[in-house]
């Protein structure tokens, strides 16, 4: 136990140092090393297309060409003073991270207009074509919704572990100044060295 930063460790046994373990694995990233990430890149591929062409591909795919997407990107639009037939490269970074990633609380004035032509206004709050995804893959039961939204995410090295697969208390175990993955990344000539 360290008095200083408050973590402890118990008595070390082998499942301290297996990733296939909840008692060893990280609980970021579960053991896997990596996280699947909404990757702008993806949701955004063709910064030529303007919104109202289809620029967020998932929700193009979605049928974002639907009249409320579209009420939703214009009333946005109308709320941070940009177009939604401008090309995407051309719109400033600041309009396209609150596409990306919201509003941050700050409510928008949603204008709808319904296919039998009634008009709707209420205030509501815009979080991101990214938070929406993210917020939808974690809270999704469906295999069909996560594997769609799949399509926009890429594997990123998990933060916590830094793609080593253990708890930070296993990694804080050392031999000869290294932890259990520093070894099993060496060669057999290396690690015969070692």
């Amino acid at each position: 136990a360290c008095v200083h930063c408050n973590i402890s460790l118990g008595e070390l046994e082998p499942r301290t140092f297996s990733f296939n373990n909840p008692h060893g694995a990280c609980p970021t990233c579960t053991g896997l090393g990596y996280k699947l990430e909404v990757d702008p890149d993806l949701v955004i591929p063709d910064a030529d297309l303007s919104l109202a062409e289809g620029a967020v591909l998932p929700w193009a795919r979605a049928g974002s060409s639907s009249p409320w997407m579209a009420s939703l990107l214009a009333s946005l639009a109308r709320t941070y003073k940009f177009s939604t037939v401008t090309p995407v490269r051309k719109l400033s970074k600041r309009h396209v991270d609150v596409i990306l990633y919201g509003a941050k609380g700050k409510t928008i004035r949603m204008t709808h207009r319904t296919q039998r032509g009634r008009d709707y206004e209420w205030d509501t709050r815009f979080e991101g074509v990214i938070s929406n995804l993210e917020r939808r893959y974690r809270d999704t039961d469906s295999d069909h919704v996560r594997s769609e939204i799949e399509r926009y995410m890429a594997s990123r090295p998990c933060q916590a572990c830094g793609g080593q697969r253990l708890k930070p208390e296993a990694l804080a175990v050392t031999v000869g100044g290294l932890n259990i993955t520093e070894v099993t990344g060496k060669s057999i000539n290396q690690a015969q060295e070692w």
